[in-house]
């Protein structure tokens, strides 16, 4: 049975930005339910007990999982799955202003990123991977995703003036995203 993960960022929840319309969506659509984890501390995030949560929701995932991350959730995932012993192969992800590397505006997350990251692992281990960046993202430079989905081998979508895909910036909803999604179900069935 197919389950869909989003792991949320920094100071975000399950009822921020596009979450909740993401969640209602999918189920709408393709009868699928959505979980969105609730992240410890989201405002004073610790990268052990981020990677806890992981362990504790994903365990070891299969190719009938699909995660969505959006920034902070992006590295704290991709060092969970970097960590995991076990081989796996996700159906699908989707990494929303992902970064794996100090970000000058937020130095108090610089331990999420202190990891050496097997990338080539990575992304052997989904099958179908994207990476969705903007132009004006105003926390995480284009630049930082971009080379990031590039090592991850993935598909590349730069949504222009989409800023770092936030609800204040106007997305509540997010088609785009629902867009690639759909396009990985279709591949999936």
């Amino acid at each position: 049975m197919k389950k869909v993960i989003i792991i949320h960022g920094y100071y975000a929840s399950p009822n921020s930005h596009w979450f909740p319309w993401f969640v209602e969506k999918v189920h709408a659509v393709h009868g699928i339910n959505v979980e969105v984890l609730r992240m410890p501390t989201p405002e004073s995030p610790h990268v052990e007990a981020w990677l806890e949560k992981l362990r504790d929701k994903l365990g070891t995932p299969n190719n009938e999982t699909f995660i969505i991350a959006h920034s902070l959730g992006c590295v704290a995932l991709l060092h969970y799955l970097n960590d995991l012993q076990e081989s796996f192969t996700l159906g699908g992800l989707i990494l929303v202003s992902p970064f794996d590397q100090p970000l000058e505006v937020f130095p108090n997350l610089d331990a999420f990123v202190d990891v050496s990251l097997d990338y080539e692992k990575l992304a052997r281990s989904a099958l179908q991977k994207s990476v969705i960046f903007s132009d004006n993202d105003m926390y995480v430079p284009s630049s930082v995703s971009k080379a990031l989905g590039v090592k991850l081998d993935s598909a590349l979508f730069e949504i222009p003036r989409g800023g770092h895909f936030l609800g204040i910036e106007g997305f509540e909803t997010f088609p785009e995203l629902y867009d690639i999604f759909k396009q990985m179900m279709t591949k999936y069935a």
